[in-house]
């Protein structure tokens, strides 16, 4: 991906939330922009999830996503898939996904993967 097609990233300072539960995904969409924050161990026991967060947002009127990643302690591919499916479905659309404060596992899977 090259650097003028990577998905922006805000600069705001990350939170921390106390006493996070590991794969925690939740999916605001009244929010404006809607936004999808992640928590704890994003992997395999967490796609049911995110699959359900995918869903809540394809269903609606596209718009500009934003991924809280601030709280992310681990990352695998089906956090990542959740970044690639939003990305596709936006993309047409002129809406754009932005990744706000990518913990430092997060913003190494961005990175590694050209996201970022």
């Amino acid at each position: 991906m090259s650097s003028s097609s990577a998905i922006p990233v805000a600069t705001s300072t990350p939170r921390r939330c106390l006493n996070v539960q590991p794969g925690e995904v939740w999916c605001f969409v009244d929010e404006r922009p809607r936004r999808v924050a992640m928590r704890g161990e994003i992997d395999l026991n967490t796609r049911p999830q995110l699959a359900g967060a995918y869903r809540e947002l394809a269903r609606l009127a596209p718009a500009d996503v934003v991924v809280d990643l601030a709280d992310v302690t681990f990352i695998g591919c089906v956090g990542l898939e959740l970044v690639v499916r939003l990305t596709a479905h936006l993309e047409p659309t002129g809406h754009t996904l932005v990744i706000d404060s990518p913990s430092p596992p997060a913003r190494r899977l961005l990175e590694l993967t050209g996201f970022l």
